[in-house]
């Protein structure tokens, strides 16, 4: 750099705003040290002497450890700078390390006098007075920081410590709360929680933060995983005060780990550290300059710095031929590399596997070693056992090696068979969540045919490209990327074959792919090269192609419309640029953060004294301008590109491997843009709908005037945004198709996978006299196209027909208003929901008996109108689960406290292996005897039931009652029970005749499904009450535009999700199924008869229904009327491996034989039918309002 000392000033800037990267430290002093050991040290003074600026001066002081020097030189900077006020604040942290507190306060306030507003300082003000006891100057200083920011966590965290003391702890649990609330993934405050709430005898609440720490942290390993276990099994008992201590010791194994130390930066206050330097989180100094000028271009450079960084790998050997794969380890800068050279004239590869450490790499210990047979020809890193911990993948020409990542920073060599069998001589391979079913699988590109690696989600793998319509031509694919270039919200494949002919494979879904390369205009001979990628040039939302290596050096930017790719004319410029290159690899980076893709290309030039690395810097409306001078001189040759921020400062830096070995290039400038990092956190325990880094994801940013979008393909995802100073609004479209937004992002922005149902039915609001209330979900015996197993390349659905359902609304929740019942329908879930008829009846009965409609899910022929009378309520004498744990008290009553003592699974819905063994007594009579459990469930999806049947390792168990036979032995008499329709169903189970012993009366429900009982008792008897019911006539129903309730957990943490009718928040939430919908208005005809003329309802809709109330008689003293609603249509979810599940169509019917059904098979079409479509179904909606939220 011509001004070193400027330069250091804008990566010290940079670390000003990166203090969540804290543990990451020494990476600074790397980069100090290699800028003076590399670049000039000094400038000169109006006198000519050389020297440093004081603050530079200071920072090298701090690095020594020579504080007295450094504090004099801070001292010299203020006397220098004195309206810069980093200056007051590096010295403020400063006296903070040497414990001189009276003058760290004189310092931030004499910062804050400078810029009042700065909230940095007055966090550190907060710490100051803290430390010093002034528990209410720190609390005054953090409210303040909260004024102008609410949702500032660092002040919300160490609030948490500064409250009064109790025995509860009230103000330190709302603090935490409220903290994991803003960063739910971080580990820290969850950690926490869970212990203040296990010491309050919380224990529902203690288990439930317990849990979240397994759904956010990869596997647990020796001591924290039997800590863990004993703590939750403890807490599971209702035994808080002996877990409380495993709970503890696992709090303290789990501080050594990666997730612990980046969650700790998270939330602590800025400090330095002697020996090291450390900022806080301001950016007030960036530079400001036109983005679309060259002001950052002419301030910043790329510099090699392999031997520094430990990379200079493969030096000396001429290798012919590479391969090259990093990933990141945590998030936080620790990496992996792994490079591998075959020598000229070699049989064998020579292999580097590294680590860094404290910013440098060393020798990663592989056990076994690493040597392998044959030459490499390609390698990745890919969690394909969804642990957390990346694992490598090298092919070879003998095959594909793995070696597993232990997640200890040791390896080893996977000897077993997981089925990658006959893939030696392997091109490329390509990991992503190509089938939309939580892991990853691997697309394999090869001379003579594809081959696709569908992952069991059990360790091992399916051979499936001839199913899966990926095998290609006898060409096979040499070059290959991913992404969703209809922006559809599945993963597509980019490739090229032998020929260097372009392959763009479409996933269809459903495990299916077609090569539509002629249908979008890409079979065009002009567009054919060695290297293909995807990426967003032009920052539309649609992922372009650029691909190079074709005849004569020609390269072609393909720009997609949406529909088809245009050769953007900028190619021939670039062609022009390239001529004489052959060209290995290309990539897009926006390597200098101003928000727009950049393209680098990897090649080896004919003429061997001219470079056959290129870099072209995208110019926006201008085009791309060739920027190679700002590479080192000694790039000249290159095979693979790896692009990611190396050293953890903000921009992109650059890895290569070629002829000359690995050189690694140091982006030193980039970092004085703006710039975010998001980084992806998939659930797993409990969960699984994702990939735990969300490899496949489209991350959008809108800051401004500037959208963006880009693919996940590691950790860490990141955008620059020019001298922008807010990043505005960040969406995450994961890879199962859910969007997740997050306003006003942070710089490091973590965002943990929402937990949440994406489809389940429609909600049931009702008038109870002074407000609308949510009673529970409808229509839950329809699952439309929903994939039940797989039986090699044929799916089963489940059953098609409709959903014919009674729903018993108790009386105090439905009353009269203006002489009408009315209830409101609402759609708020990721589906289309056809209505066909619904019904209200008034049930009137004697108060001494209560009535009840059976509301578990069973397989057709469902039950009836039938009620259920009883009369006296026994509870059993006893309820445990198979541990032996009392569950009395959470099934005794109807209160929404639910038993919820099992460990979850690895799947939504499904959990470990639970029982619920009732004792219920000698009043148990067996002629006449009625079990009835109240609760809910977490159901399954689509997807997580692809992925559960794709190996034998996992399967769905329903709930099935055992009693005690004549050997002493439990016997199943009810296979399959059934279980909750939803939200607070009740589940009724004949028990009459069913025990086989003439005394014992006990029973064992045993299942793995996610099921929360709240209530369970039991009748004896048969009661003949009195019973009139009358159906009410439909006077009125509406159809119109709602929203989306505000939802919150009803009863507690193991509650199910209930609705707030009055907090309703509109946009669009969902990606709509496409299609004609039902217009608004009046819809009363359509809900009279089961006709198959029906509302078809979409996400945010509401139907208002209006039943006469003026004509039911009056009440007998001592009666009491409940109600039955009857609903019949169906319910087809979004989700990604629905069948037809992007549209409304194809229509179902009562008369179909399946769903999805034949090109045999149609809706009706008779003249009633065609007009009932014409006057109704009107409403036509696409995917662009979902496609251009942010856009």
């Amino acid at each position: 750099m011509k001004n070193t000392p400027a330069a250091l000033q804008k990566i010290f800037t940079f670390f000003h705003s990166q203090s969540g990267y804290l543990n990451n430290l020494a990476t600074c002093l790397i980069i100090l040290v290699m800028l003076f050991s590399a670049c000039g040290r000094k400038h000169d003074d109006s006198n000519g002497n050389s020297k440093l600026d004081p603050r530079t001066e200071a920072l090298l002081y701090m690095k020594k450890n020579q504080l007295n020097e450094a504090e004099a030189s801070f001292l010299k900077a203020i006397q220098t700078g004195p309206d810069n006020v980093l200056n007051n604040k590096d010295l403020t942290l400063l006296y903070l390390l040497q414990k001189n507190y009276t003058a760290a306060e004189d310092q931030a306030k004499a910062g804050l006098k400078i810029k009042p507003g700065d909230l940095d300082l007055r966090l550190m003000l907060a710490d100051i007075f803290a430390k010093k006891g002034d528990k209410g100057g720190a609390i005054r200083e953090l409210k303040e920081v909260l004024k102008k920011d609410p949702k500032n966590i660092k002040a919300l965290y160490k609030l948490a410590d500064l409250g009064p003391s109790g025995p509860d702890q009230a103000w330190k649990k709302s603090y935490l709360t409220k903290v994991s609330g803003l960063v739910p993934a971080n580990i820290v405050p969850r950690l926490e929680l869970a212990e203040l709430l296990a010491a309050n005898n919380e224990t529902d609440s203690a288990i439930f933060n317990l849990q979240a720490v397994k759904k956010i942290v990869p596997e647990f390993f020796g001591a924290a995983k039997v800590s863990y276990q004993k703590g939750l099994s403890l807490l599971q008992a209702n035994q808080p005060a002996a877990a409380l201590p495993f709970m503890q010791q696992f709090h303290k194994l789990m501080q050594l780990s990666a997730e612990y130390a980046s969650g700790n930066d998270e939330l602590k206050m800025p400090q330095l550290i002697a020996g090291h330097v450390a900022f806080s989180t301001s950016q007030e100094d960036q530079v400001s300059y036109d983005t679309k000028g060259k002001g950052l271009l002419n301030s910043m450079t790329f510099t090699d710095a392999s031997e520094l960084a430990g990379l200079a790998l493969g030096k000396g050997l001429n290798s012919e031929n590479s391969v090259l794969a990093k990933a990141d380890r945590d998030g936080v800068g620790n990496l992996y590399v792994y490079a591998g050279f075959t020598p000229a004239g070699a049989s064998s590869a020579k292999h580097y596997l590294l680590i860094s450490k404290t910013g440098a790499f060393e020798a990663c210990n592989v056990i076994g070693g690493i040597d392998h047979e044959g030459q490499d020809l390609d390698a990745t890193f890919a969690d394909y056992d969804n642990d957390g911990y990346q694992d490598l993948f090298i092919a070879t020409t003998k095959g594909i090696i793995v070696y597993r990542n232990h997640g200890d920073g040791n390896f080893s060599r996977v000897t077993k068979d997981i089925g990658l069998g006959k893939t030696a001589n392997v091109n490329k391979m390509l990991f992503a969540d190509f089938d939309q079913d939580g892991d990853l699988d691997m697309f394999v590109g090869q001379k003579g045919g594809n081959k696709f690696f569908r992952n069991n989600g059990d360790g091992t793998f399916t051979e499936q490209a001839n199913a899966m319509g990926l095998s290609g031509n006898s060409l096979g694919t040499i070059a290959m990327d991913f992404g969703d270039w209809d922006g559809d919200g599945d993963v597509d494949i980019v490739g090229l074959n032998e020929n260097g002919g372009i392959q763009l494979f479409n996933n269809n879904r459903h495990s299916n792919f077609k090569d539509i390369s002629d249908s979008v205009g890409l079979r065009n001979a002009a567009y054919s090269g060695a290297a293909i990628a995807f990426g967003d040039y032009n920052n539309d939302g649609m992922l372009d192609i650029f691909v190079a290596g074709g005849p004569n050096s020609k390269c072609s930017l393909l720009k997609n419309d949406g529909h088809r790719f245009v050769a953007d004319p900028v190619s021939k410029k670039l062609s022009t640029a390239l001529k004489g290159i052959k060209v290995n690899d290309v990539a897009f980076v926006d390597f200098d953060n101003d928000g727009h893709q950049d393209l680098l290309v990897a090649g080896v030039n004919a003429d061997k004294s001219k470079s056959g690395v290129k870099l072209f810097h995208n110019d926006t409306t201008k085009g791309f301008s060739d920027v190679s001078y700002l590479l080192p001189k000694n790039v000249l040759r290159a095979h693979h590109i790896k692009i990611g921020d190396f050293d953890m400062d903000g921009d992109q830096d650059i890895l290569l491997s070629g002829p000359d070995g690995v050189q690694f290039l140091r982006n030193d400038g980039g970092n004085m843009n703006h710039f975010i990092q998001v980084q992806l956190f998939g659930l797993s325990y409990g969960n699984s709908k994702n990939n735990r880094l969300g490899i496949g994801a489209q991350v959008e940013l809108r800051s401004g005037d500037l959208y963006q979008l880009k693919t996940v393909t590691g950790p860490i995802t990141e955008f620059g945004v020019g001298t922008r100073n807010k990043f505005g609004t960040v969406r995450v479209i994961w890879p199962n198709g859910v969007a997740q937004t997050i306003a006003d992002p942070t710089s490091q922005e973590r965002i943990l996978e929402v937990e949440l149902l994406k489809g389940s039915c429609p909600f049931l609001f009702t008038w109870n006299g002074n407000k609308y209330e949510f009673i529970k979900d409808m229509m839950w015996r329809s699952a439309l196209g929903m994939p039940l197993a797989i039986h090699g390349t044929d799916t089963t659905y489940a059953f098609s027909d409709a959903s014919k359902e009674y729903l018993l609304i108790p009386g105090e929740k439905l009353k009269p208003r203006n002489g009408r019942y009315s209830i409101k329908v609402t759609e708020e879930l990721w589906e289309a929901v056809y209505f066909d008829k619904v019904g209200l009846t008034a049930v009137d009965h004697p108060d001494s008996v209560d009535v009840y409609a059976d509301e578990r899910f069973v397989p057709p022929p469902f039950p009836g109108k039938r009620l259920y009378q009883i009369a006296d309520k026994h509870l059993p004498l006893s309820a445990r689960d198979e541990k032996g744990n009392d569950l009395l008290p959470k099934i005794s009553a109807y209160d929404f406290q639910y038993a919820a003592n099992f460990s979850l699974g690895k799947f939504q819905g499904l959990a470990e292996n639970h029982e619920l063994i009732l004792d219920l007594g000698s009043k148990a009579k067996a002629d006449s005897l009625t079990l009835l459990l109240r609760g809910w469930i977490f159901p399954s999806d689509a997807s997580i039931n692809m992925a559960v049947a794709q190996s034998d390792k996992y399967s769905v168990h329903p709930p099935s009652l055992q009693v005690i036979n004549k050997k002493g032995k439990w016997e199943t008499v009810i296979p399959n029970m059934g279980f909750p329709m939803g939200r607070d169903k009740m589940v009724i189970a004949n028990l009459s005749g069913k025990f086989l012993t003439a005394n014992d009366r006990r029973v064992k429900i045993s299942t793995n499904m996610q099921i929360y009982w709240d209530q369970i008792f039991f009748s004896s008897g048969n009661v003949k009450a009195p019973v009139k019911m009358k159906d009410l006539s439909m006077i009125a129903a509406n159809l119109d535009y709602r929203g989306y309730s505000a939802d919150y957990r009803k009863g507690g943490p193991f509650g199910p999700e209930w609705f707030d009718y009055y907090a309703v928040t509109k946009g669009q939430k969902w990606r709509d199924l496409t299609g004609n919908y039902t217009r608004y208005g009046d819809v009363l005809p359509l809900l009279q008869k089961a006709d198959d003329e029906y509302i078809i309802t979409d996400g945010g809709d509401e139907i208002s229904i209006d039943f006469d109330a003026a004509k039911l008689p009056a009440l007998p003293k001592g009666w009491k009327r409940d109600f039955l609603i009857y609903s019949e249509g169906w319910v087809k979810d979004g989700d990604l491996n629905t069948a037809n599940g992007q549209t409304v169509a194809p229509l179902p019917f009562h008369k179909m034989p399946s769903y999805p059904y034949g090109r045999n098979v149609a809706y009706p079409a008779d003249k009633e039918h065609r007009e009932y479509q014409q006057k109704y179904n009107t409403r036509k909606v696409s995917t662009s309002d979902f496609k251009n939220a942010l856009r």
